[in-house]
């Protein structure tokens, strides 16, 4: 696993303050795009380790972080770059448009 469960008790530390950009997994248990995009995640964690952290983020244990984030629809991608959500992405997209949305976001959130 190449990623970081987070929660209420941790998520200052592993995204907020984390010192590289972060992707947080907005999820649920039962989604079945959230499991295919948590695949994807994997091998974009490894492909892109030390350029970005993925995190994760269960919507049904951590009722009140999602009530920050005003999650209607999952899976949701939030980019983190210095403590601050930089883009959202919603939905189940292919890898490809994944590394796309990461790299364009890297560059334009400089």
């Amino acid at each position: 696993m190449h990623w970081v469960h987070v929660n209420f008790n941790n998520f200052q530390l592993e995204v907020r303050e984390s010192p590289i950009p972060v992707i947080l997994h907005l999820w649920a248990e039962g989604c079945g795009p959230c499991d295919t995009i948590a695949q994807i995640l994997e091998e974009v964690a490894v492909e892109m380790k030390g350029r970005i952290k993925v995190a994760k983020l269960d919507l049904g244990k951590n009722r009140e972080l999602a009530a920050q984030f005003g999650v209607q629809f999952i899976p949701i991608l939030a980019f983190f770059k210095g403590g601050i959500v930089n883009d959202f992405f919603v939905g189940a997209p292919q890898k490809s448009a994944i590394v796309k949305w990461v790299d364009k976001t890297l560059l334009t959130s400089s």
